[in-house]
C-alpha cells in the first residue's frame, strides 16, 4: 500500500481555514491529519498524476471558528467558503474534471449537528 497509496493535497487556501486545523482539542483527529499532510507524510505526492486521491485541505473546526455565529444555527457561511473552494480548484486543475471530484476528500471531526 505504501509504494501505491498517494494522496496529492491542493495547494490553494490560506490559515487558519485551510492547511490548518486544532491538534490538541476534541476535534484534533482533523488538524493531525491535516498537519501530517502538510509535513510531507509518505503517502503525499506532489504530482497529481501519481495520486489516487485528492485531499481538501480545509479544516471545518477553522470554518467553524472564523465564520459560524455562535448559536445562530446557521451553516450557509460555511457552505459558500467550501463551494467556493472546490469552484476554484475545479476550474484551476483540469484533474479534478477526471472524476467529477469523486476522487477527493476532506477529513472532519465533529459533534455539533443541525437540528
Amino acid at each position: 500500500m505504501e509504494k501505491l497509496f498517494r494522496i496529492y493535497v491542493y495547494r490553494e487556501g490560506e490559515p487558519p481555514m485551510f492547511h490548518y486545523g486544532p491538534c490538541r482539542s476534541i476535534y484534533s483527529t482533523e488538524g493531525l491529519f491535516i498537519s501530517e499532510m502538510e509535513k510531507g507524510n509518505i503517502y503525499r505526492t506532489t504530482d497529481p498524476d501519481e495520486a489516487l486521491v485528492c485531499f481538501l485541505p480545509f479544516s471545518v473546526v477553522m470554518m467553524v471558528e472564523y465564520l459560524y455565529k455562535h448559536g445562530s444555527h446557521e451553516i450557509n457561511a460555511i457552505g459558500r467558503a467550501v463551494v467556493d473552494y472546490i469552484n476554484i480548484i475545479s476550474i484551476k486543475h483540469l484533474f479534478w474534471n477526471r472524476s467529477l471530484g469523486a476522487d477527493h476528500f476532506m477529513v472532519s471531526c465533529h459533534d455539533w449537528v443541525r437540528n
